[in-house]
């Protein structure tokens, strides 16, 4: 499903950084599917948030000016110091959304936006309101038409009057409306909601889509860290054959003395695979990631080293064996892959219990 905002679902949420907002461009992550964004949209917001600090100023310079003239001497004041960042809603967006198609209103012919004010057809209403809304409608319609798009796309806007009417209990679109997606030829089935909070209401599961499955991995590299090189210092023998794809140590070896671990180059490739509801904010997350380098220290008896050299120093991926005293150190360099799960705290942002179901080493000798 492609989603389209409307100017107005900008207005007083610049940021777009609210619970409803967040749970929208998440569901568009991680679904990978579009925003489709008009370019008079991303231009009247601009303008909008422009027009009201302008306003603000004006409002601080006016009072300024009467604390002057209360206080006697001028008060210090710069515009300067209100610290005003620079704001582009396009650039904003970019940032939180993976998937953004623009429209241009460019190509839309000036004639059919003041045919459509004569008749007064809607998004047009008395004195001739509504030509950036008609512009936009135009063009959303021309886009869809161009590119074939088909399947279902929501339409976001609270202008209510101009663009919708309700049909026993459901909001649907105006006549006026239905007859240009008829005239169109539109594949597609557009779908009308009021605001953000309706359409997250009817399509987003608030804890499944409560994060970005493309970057919470990325995100838990501390914990997928710790967690990996718990489960490899712990190994029993028969886990470390499967590692190294070796038959020494749980056929022929007793216990280890000592396993040391340390990732030294991090995540990579990191897959979230699937994602489960469980009670109250958790959710079972079954992930598949890489640690790019693993280097691996099993600690065994001499004795036991000295029986089966030839088999040991035949592993592929060993690179060093240091005797102390007794013992054999014996040192492994590892890309290790591993399929493991998870439960995720979507409120606190907080991952425990990781079980790794599968681990396997894909350093291969060449």
């Amino acid at each position: 499903m492609k989603v389209f905002l409307d100017t107005n679902t900008f207005y007083k949420n610049w940021f777009v950084d609210n619970a409803n907002f967040t749970l929208l461009f998440y569901f568009l992550n991680n679904e990978k599917k579009e925003l489709l964004l008009s370019d008079l949209v991303v231009q009247e917001v601009n303008n909008i948030r422009e027009r009201e600090l302008n306003e603000v100023q004006s409002e601080i310079l006016r009072l300024i000016s009467k604390g002057s003239k209360l206080n006697g001497t001028p008060l210090n004041y710069s515009s300067d110091s209100l610290g005003i960042e620079n704001y582009d809603l396009s650039e904003l967006l970019r940032y939180k959304v993976d998937w953004i198609e623009r429209i241009s209103y460019e190509n839309i012919e000036h004639k059919t936006v003041v045919n459509r004010a004569l008749k007064v057809v809607k998004p047009f209403s008395g004195q001739e309101k509504g030509y950036r809304d008609t512009l936009i409608w135009i063009s959303f319609l021309q886009y869809l038409k161009e590119n074939n798009v088909e399947g279902d796309v929501a339409f976001i806007t609270n202008n209510k009057h101009d663009f919708f009417e309700s049909k026993g209990g459901h909001l649907c679109f105006n006549t006026d409306l239905i007859n240009d997606i008829n005239s169109f030829g539109i594949k597609t089935n557009i779908r009308p909601y009021l605001n953000v909070y309706d359409f997250v209401n009817d399509n987003v599961d608030k804890i499944s889509y409560s994060f970005d499955r493309y970057e919470l991995l990325d995100d838990l590299e501390h914990f997928l860290i710790d967690e990996t090189e718990s489960f490899l210092r712990n190994m029993t023998n028969r886990e470390i054959d499967n590692l190294l794809g070796a038959r020494i140590f749980g056929d022929k070896l007793t216990s280890v003395i000592d396993i040391e671990a340390d990732i030294f180059e991090g995540l990579e490739d990191p897959k979230i695979k699937q994602v489960k509801r469980l009670s109250g904010n958790n959710v079972y997350i079954s992930s598949y990631y890489e640690m790019r380098r693993v280097d691996l220290i099993i600690t065994i008896d001499l004795v036991e080293f000295k029986q089966h050299a030839d088999e040991i120093e035949a592993i592929y991926p060993l690179y060093n064996i240091e005797i102390d005293g007794d013992y054999v150190k014996l040192s492994f360099i590892l890309r290790v892959c591993v399929d493991g799960s998870f439960v995720y705290e979507t409120k606190a942002r907080e991952a425990s219990s990781l079980s790794i179901e599968n681990m396997y080493n894909s350093i291969r000798p060449k």
